[in-house]
């Protein structure tokens, strides 16, 4: 996908794997990515391989496959950093995002030459690895689901398992601000149970493989739009909610959790 802050400088080595809408996996994208400082702005250059397609896919997700193989080759885009905020100045990426906490940001906006909107994520785990991802549309309707890892270039191209969290795991959640300010750090425990409480919520969840969403109602006015995603070769859950209240974002709740030994 597309937004990197200067957490991200430097050469990455990026496994993309790519979902159909419904959630059938489609295949495994291979990317180099290489940010690069060029006097105010950093300039970002994806190199993507054609899909490495799974077995016995869906005619469905070959037409998924379809259009991600449109996405191969060399793409550029500058990136200006303009306090939280992220503008992608283009030529291949134009949008922008933001940076909630350091190493956590969201964006939108559009791949021009591929020609498909995007909605993305990137929440670092550690300075040598980051999880990835987002959506490709046509407008409104979605086209693919994107979930990936990021490694250094010298550690060879990562894996990220379909799995989802289990055990016990600990860390903390930050409660940040709609301007980005941090306003709470709070430690946390979670376990097979709290990953999935939902008692005084109605809404619904879907799995793309590492990542889950969740679109849930928790009071009269009150909704919560929350995607995570968990790495098994790290221990790591990563979450990022934004909660909003007559549809104005009111706070988010970012997390990172470690599994307890």
């Amino acid at each position: 996908m597309a937004q990197q802050p200067s957490s991200f400088l430097g050469d990455w080595l990026v496994s993309e794997y790519v979902y159909t809408s419904a959630g059938e996996y489609a295949g495994v994208i291979h990317q180099r990515r290489k940010l690069q400082p060029q006097g105010d702005v950093i300039r970002v250059i994806q190199i993507c391989e054609s899909v490495k397609v799974a077995e016995g896919i869906s005619e469905q997700a070959k037409s998924v496959v379809e259009i991600m193989n449109k996405r191969v080759g060399e793409f550029v885009f500058d990136l200006k950093v303009v306090g939280k905020a992220r503008h992608y100045l283009g030529e291949d990426v134009v949008g922008g995002g933001f940076s909630w906490k350091d190493g956590i940001l969201t964006a939108r906006g559009m791949w021009t030459r591929f020609g498909y909107n995007f909605t993305s994520f990137s929440m670092l785990l550690n300075p040598n690895r980051q999880v990835t991802g987002g959506k490709f549309f046509v407008a409104n309707e979605e086209v693919a689901t994107i979930v990936g890892v990021g490694v250094p270039e010298d550690e060879g191209y990562p894996v990220l398992q379909p799995a989802s969290p289990s055990g016990k795991y600990h860390g903390e959640r930050y409660l940040i601000s709609p301007d980005g300010e941090l306003l709470e750090t709070i430690d946390i425990t979670a376990d097979d149970v709290t990953f999935n409480e939902t008692e005084g919520m109605r809404g619904r969840q879907k799995q793309y493989g590492a990542l889950r969403e969740i679109e849930v109602v928790t009071a009269p006015g009150e909704t919560v739009s929350w995607m995570e995603v968990n790495d098994e070769t790290t221990g790591m859950v990563a979450g990022l909610c934004k909660w909003n209240r007559d549809e104005k974002l009111h706070h988010v709740h970012v997390y990172l959790l470690r599994k307890s030994s």
